[in-house]
């Protein structure tokens, strides 16, 4: 018998098994973390909107609807936590979507990052092209980089996308189309040909 899906695992903690939600965390523990980072730029930011999803996946479990994907109602919650984080940082500081000094992104997609080379100079100019992207996406207006990190980052569809934004699917391509046109025309001012 093969592993349990993630919206059996779910039905579980619903039935109060917390050995399912571990399992659920060391699943979508990193993949959630990127989501978070690419949305706030922030390490401990991404961290709190991680264990705060989880915990409320915990706590909130009965909330979850049979027949529904996990990963969207898991995208949804943690969607909300990272807007609100947003809301409560602009409420104490001025916004800025600058990273972290020493701040690492795990994983960029495979078209920039690409294979792993010997040659430094190679991969000093996938690090360059990882850092431009991650400035430039802090430049776009909230809605495109949602949907940026959520189509290109997270690999997920427009109709699931739509499902986690709450919108029409024509509204997640319409942000898609000018996230892109933004994300490309801030790379150019950065002097870096889009991927």
């Amino acid at each position: 018998m093969g592993a349990p899906s993630d919206e059996d695992l779910v039905l579980a903690v619903q039935s109060g098994d917390t050995d399912s939600l571990g399992v659920l965390v060391a699943r979508w523990e990193q993949p959630l973390f990127r989501f978070a980072f690419r949305l706030l730029q922030r390490t401990e930011d991404a961290r709190d909107v991680c264990q705060e999803t989880f915990l409320r996946i915990l706590t909130r479990s009965e909330r979850f609807r049979v027949g529904a994907r996990f990963s969207t109602w898991m995208y949804q919650i943690a969607l909300n936590l990272c807007r609100d984080h947003v809301r409560r940082r602009k409420r104490w500081r001025f916004l800025t979507f600058e990273a972290d000094e020493g701040a690492v992104e795990h994983r960029v997609r495979e078209r920039v990052e690409g294979p792993v080379s010997a040659d430094p100079a190679a991969s000093l100019e996938r690090d360059e092209i990882r850092r431009a992207i991650h400035k430039a996406l802090g430049t776009l207006a909230p809605e495109q980089r949602e949907v940026l990190v959520l189509k290109e980052f997270e690999g997920l569809k427009f109709r699931e996308i739509a499902e986690i934004l709450g919108c029409p699917e024509s509204t997640v391509k319409s942000r898609m189309y000018y996230g892109l046109t933004a994300l490309k025309g801030a790379l150019a001012r950065q002097g870096v040909e889009a991927p």
